[in-house]
Formats: structure tokens, sequence, C-alpha cells
């Protein structure tokens, strides 16, 4: 195995260490768990991080120059934006909703061997401005995707009436709530941008890919979440429910590529 494969499996197992002691801190709450949990995301990033440095210093190819090398750019940023805001607002437990979508993310990076780079075709001095924004939206959208998850989490454990375990280790509604309208709010600019961008390109191709569509579709409903939020005062689990679809969209995209990259 080289040196890069090498640092890629071993930052997925620590990946995959973080999302299993993440997963037992939501259950039991233990503070030994959410130090291991913390402890191993932090280490994972680290070795993440290592394998970028070394693949590039190997290839020279640029980090965000295909969809792998942009899922693997993307995964790392989450969970750094995930690390800065965890202990600020209590989102220990978030991580659980967290750190399974770093660890996929990286998996489909490790897909690159066999998809082809961005054809030349669609290249210009716009395309690594058009991909960091989206990079940057996703990695907004996904923190308001796990606020979403634990608020829906949450409110059905008031509803039953189910007032211990989880619900003691999940943050305020109102908190999640929050999270989630700022998330979106940071996410949605920076993801219009970058698909105002991808739209000029899928003209030159005369078509727009089912991933496009996927894209576009997420757009609208992040749209609709901040616009009913501001006309209508929509929060709460209808906002949630509308960005986990909007996320399920992006996610949808992203996949969209990764599959018409296999085909190809």
């Amino acid at each position: 195995m080289t040196a890069v494969g090498a640092s890629f499996a071993l930052s997925a197992l620590l990946y995959a260490g973080a999302c299993a002691a993440f997963f037992v801190n939501l259950a039991r709450g233990s503070k030994p768990s959410a130090t291991w949990a913390t402890r191993l995301l932090a280490s994972a990033m680290a070795a993440h991080a290592g394998y970028l440095v070394s693949d590039y210093a190997i290839s020279g190819r640029h980090p965000l120059e295909s969809i792998q090398q942009t899922l693997a750019v993307l995964s790392l940023l989450i969970a750094l934006a995930y690390l800065s805001t965890m202990r600020r607002h209590g989102m220990t437990a978030i991580g659980a909703f967290i750190t399974p979508v770093t660890l996929l993310m990286l998996l489909g990076a490790g897909l690159r061997s066999s998809l082809p780079p961005v054809p030349e075709h669609v290249r210009s001095a716009l395309l690594p401005l058009h991909v960091a924004m989206n990079v940057l939206g996703l990695a907004a959208f996904t923190l308001a995707f796990a606020a979403a998850v634990g608020y829906v989490i949450q409110e059905r454990l008031l509803r039953t009436k189910h007032v211990v375990g989880v619900f003691q280790r999940l943050p305020a509604l109102e908190v999640l709530d929050a999270l989630g309208g700022r998330f979106v709010t940071i996410g949605f600019p920076m993801f219009t941008l970058g698909l105002m961008l991808g739209v000029v390109w899928a003209a030159k191709q005369s078509a727009l890919s089912a991933a496009q569509g996927f894209a576009m579709l997420a757009w609208l409903f992040f749209g609709i979440v901040l616009l009913t939020r501001a006309i209508a005062g929509w929060n709460g689990r209808r906002a949630a429910i509308g960005t986990m679809l909007g996320f399920l969209c992006a996610m949808a995209a992203l996949g969209g590529y990764l599959l018409r990259g296999l085909g190809g």
C-alpha cells in the first residue's frame, strides 16, 4: 500500500471510530465517550489533512480538480466547521449526525482512481470559484442538516413525553432551530453563486444533467426554508424538514456526479 493509500485508510478508520463513539455518547451520554469521540475526530482530521497533502505532493493535482478531490476537501471542511462550533453551542451529541456524512464523503473520494477528471471543455478560470462556493455552501448545509435532524428527534421525544436518555443530551429545540436557520442563511448565498456558475457551464453543454437538476432542487428547498422563515414564520419542524429535504437533494447531486463519472 502506498503512503497516500495508507493515510486514506487511516483517515477512514478514525472517522469510523469517531462515528461509533459519537453514537455511544448519544445513547449513553457518558463523559468518556464524548472525550474519545472528540479525540478520534480530531485525529481523523489530522490524518485526513495528511492524506490531502501527500496526495497533492505526489500527483500535483489541484485540491478541487475533480468531484472526488472536492469530496475529500468538503468532508474535512465539514468536520472542521463542526468542531469549531461544537463546544460553543453544546453540540456534542450532533456529532452522531455529522460524522457519518464526513465518512461517506471520504469513502466517495476514494473512488477517484476509476473516475475521470473534469473534462477540458468545461474548465475555465471561474471553475475553482464555482467549486469553492459549492463546497462552502454544502459545509454550512451539512451543519444545518445535523441541527434539523436533532430538532426532529427532540421534538418527537417531547410529543411522546420521553424526556430521558437522548432527550437530555440534545440541545434545546430553540437552539437547534436557531442554528439550523443560521447555517442555511450562511450557506445559501454561496451555494447560489456556485449554482449560477454551474448553470453557465451547463448552457455551454446544451443540456442539464440529473445531478445539476438535483442541485437546483436543493437550492429551491433551501430558498423556501429561508423565505418561509422570513415571511410566514415557519420555524421549527417545518423548517427542519425542508432543510433535510434540501440536504438530501444536494447529496443526490453529488452522487449523480460520481455515478456519471463511473459511467464514463
